[in-house]
């Protein structure tokens, strides 16, 4: 019994001294959800957008620069105004506005190309060489003349010395007895000098004059223009039906040889014999109607 005890005595005292030696445990902290609302602290939510930087791209490949055309075009399309309303314009009109166009564009294409040259970016100034020269090849197509624009309701009314003396300037030009390819040049000149008379002078007793010796240079073996030659024609004697010129004959001439139009040849035909005083111009309009309708 003695023994008994001595042992659950040294037992006791183990098991105190174990207790004793043990470090003291932390204190129990209350989990997150149980703090207070107002010691609460929150970071700022992270965007998956803002979690990378705003001008962040992929970059592009150097070798292989992606044309302005493929990443522009939508782009251009929603921030261009809408242009001039074309519904119920006239021939004049419309070819006016294609005029102020084709120029618009190609000042905006230069202004571009000088703004990259100075910006220094040498692949856009090359695109924009590129387009200069397309744009350079595509054909600049004169759909009006100064007289066809003049419409048929001039008249020679007056005596005007400026008009006359670019008629005379005209008609050096025309008579410039100068070979292919420079007679085409002055014929040119030529030109520009009877539209200027037409233009300043519509009133001028040369506007006639001007009209007939365009309607020869266009329906010469230097332009072979048949269209606008009997057009420069028709408004020489609209202008003065009483000119001595053989305009009626020389359109008849053209609507027959070279447009083939039977129809409109005859009726200028018939013309020449009931109005012309040249009875040379009269033999060759019966001949030739006979030829075209067997009568």
């Amino acid at each position: 019994m003695h023994r008994v005890t001595t042992v659950l005595m040294i037992s006791l005292a183990l098991g105190f001294w174990l207790a004793g030696a043990a470090p003291a445990a932390a204190p129990i902290e209350p989990a997150p959800d149980d703090r207070p609302a107002a010691a609460e602290e929150k970071a700022p939510a992270v965007t998956e957008a803002a979690a990378e930087p705003a001008d962040a791209a992929e970059p592009a490949d150097a070798t292989e620069p992606v044309q302005p055309a493929d990443i522009q075009e939508e782009a251009i399309e929603a921030q261009v105004a809408p242009g001039t309303d074309l519904t119920g314009m006239g021939e004049v009109g419309l070819a006016e506005e294609l005029a102020r166009t084709r120029k618009a564009y190609e000042r905006a294409l230069q202004a571009l190309r000088k703004y990259y040259l100075d910006s220094g970016s040498a692949t856009k100034v090359r695109w924009a060489d590129q387009e200069i020269e397309a744009f350079a090849k595509v054909p600049n197509i004169r759909y009006l003349t100064v007289a066809e624009i003049a419409g048929p309701e001039l008249k020679p009314l007056r005596v005007i010395a400026a008009a006359d003396a670019l008629f005379k300037e005209g008609l050096d030009y025309k008579n410039y007895p100068a070979f292919p390819p420079g007679k085409k040049d002055y014929l040119k000149r030529a030109i520009e000098k009877f539209e200027t008379i037409i233009q300043k002078y519509p009133d001028s007793d040369k506007i006639d004059d001007a009209a007939f010796r365009m309607g020869e240079i266009y329906g010469g073996w230097y332009f072979e223009d048949w269209t606008r030659a009997v057009l420069a024609y028709e408004r020489c004697w609209q202008w003065d039906p009483k000119t001595d010129y053989p305009a009626v004959f020389n359109a008849a001439k053209i609507y027959d040889e070279k447009l083939q139009n039977r129809v409109k040849a005859v009726e200028l035909y018939n013309r020449v014999i009931s109005e012309s005083n040249d009875q040379d111009l009269k033999n060759q309009a019966r001949q030739r109607i006979k030829a075209l309708t067997g009568k």
